[in-house]
């Protein structure tokens, strides 16, 4: 076999396995983007990866304690649908974190108990803390 046949297949080779190793890692660590209405109707469609739930928290359903970092609330569909879901927490509990607010929680759901298990909860910023834009006439 010549010289530049045995470079050109080791770099076929090389490209080959680097692009399964991206694939690879990309499958494992992607998540779905979900709303709550998709995820109650049908769980075990998405319950195979990890998944993002957006929804806004419902007054009088947190129950939070700080001191062993335990977080327990009700999301509800953030497109008006009454669809409504548990969701648990074991986690540092953000700061900007209360009733009535906009939260997207990352991790698993649990079909048996009917609760998500977050490994992640995200708030959304207060609007105290952006920016104010000019209009102009």
């Amino acid at each position: 076999m010549k010289k530049s046949y045995k470079f050109i297949l080791a770099g076929v080779v090389f490209v080959g396995v680097v692009g399964w190793l991206f694939m690879s890692s990309f499958k494992q660590e992607s998540v779905y983007y979900l709303e709550v209405h998709e995820v109650t109707h049908n769980p075990e469609k998405y319950n195979t990866k990890g998944m993002r739930i957006t929804g806004n928290v419902l007054p009088g359903t947190v129950t939070q304690d700080y001191k062993n970092q335990y977080l327990l609330f009700t999301i509800q569909d953030i497109q008006g649908k009454p669809d409504t879901m548990k969701v648990e927490y074991h986690g540092i509990i953000p700061d900007t974190f209360k009733e009535d607010i906009h939260v997207i929680v990352e991790g698993k759901y649990d079909p048996e108990k009917q609760v998500f298990n977050a490994a992640t909860v995200l708030t959304k910023c207060p609007s105290k803390y952006e920016a104010d834009v000019e209009q102009k006439s």
